[in-house]
């Protein structure tokens, strides 16, 4: 899916919360958002998604092959064929609802029942079942939600995402709860469906490892953006989060490594030097 965001603008709060952005990630590549807490990148993933109206500018996306014009507004997208192609895994809140692993991953097909809750072309459970094993999930299926761990919970969450078979993915901190072996087979997962993804990622090396393009927010503006090689320098790491860092090459993929210098906090604490 092509995916074209032109002068996006909305308050919240009565503050500019994501303040005229334009960008085009590149289609069929995972794009890293990133930017530090506060920046607005919860928003505009809930803007590009329909779940916010933007006070100004539009989200556009491919209108398919038979359509009159070759993009729509999302926020003109009926709901049901809006939910149909593109998918929002948030950041997860906890739930006490007794349901199975493939009732939770179920949830995804909705937009392709009908009014009356049935499965007209008989694809809802091969779905539920295709969905899981892509994200690893199979062996979790007749597990209960609420005894998963967080990891757990969150390949389960892809999963449902991927149940709804969207052309755009939507993803807001998907390596949450995940050690770091599982936050590799998930970005390698996620890099290779060939959907086009934004994925919000606070690991900038993890976003310079595996992301083709980063879109970096500060203060709800667009401070920058392109391939991680050309956009993470010491210099915007400077400017956007208030850090120091060195910038070096990885001996194999040629990509950035970011080693950050520790620095004084006020009260001349200062903090150990690791990923942000």
């Amino acid at each position: 899916m092509e995916l074209t965001i032109r002068g996006l603008r909305t308050r919240l709060g009565g503050r500019w919360v994501v303040d005229g952005i334009d960008a085009t990630p590149p289609a069929g590549r995972l794009t890293g958002l990133l930017g530090p807490n506060g920046a607005g990148k919860t928003t505009l993933l809930r803007l590009v998604a329909g779940l916010l109206d933007p006070e100004e500018g539009a989200v556009l996306v491919s209108a398919g092959p038979d359509a009159p014009a070759p993009t729509v507004t999302v926020h003109g997208l009926p709901r049901t064929a809006r939910a149909r192609r593109i998918a929002l895994l948030e950041q997860e809140s906890s739930s006490s609802v007794p349901l199975s692993v493939s009732e939770v991953v179920a949830l995804g097909r909705i937009p392709y029942r009908t009014r009356w809750g049935t499965d007209p072309d008989g694809n809802h459970a091969a779905a539920v079942l295709r969905s899981l094993g892509s994200a690893g999930a199979a062996h979790l299926a007749d597990r209960t939600w609420s005894t998963l761990s967080g990891g757990e919970r969150q390949r389960v969450l892809i999963a449902r995402a991927l149940a709804q078979e969207p052309e755009l993915l939507l993803l807001d901190e998907p390596t949450n709860h995940l050690d770091i072996s599982a936050q590799l087979h998930l970005l390698t997962f996620v890099r290779d469906l060939g959907i086009t993804t934004v994925a919000a990622l606070h690991d900038l090396n993890l976003a310079a490892a595996f992301c083709e393009h980063v879109l970096v927010l500060r203060e709800g503006r667009l401070a920058a953006a392109g391939h991680p090689r050309d956009v993470l320098t010491a210099q915007l790491l400077r400017e956007v989060y208030g850090v120091e860092a060195d910038v070096l090459v990885h001996p194999h993929t040629g990509r950035p490594v970011i080693a950050f210098q520790e620095h004084d906090e006020p009260g001349g604490h200062a903090p150990r030097t690791g990923s942000t």
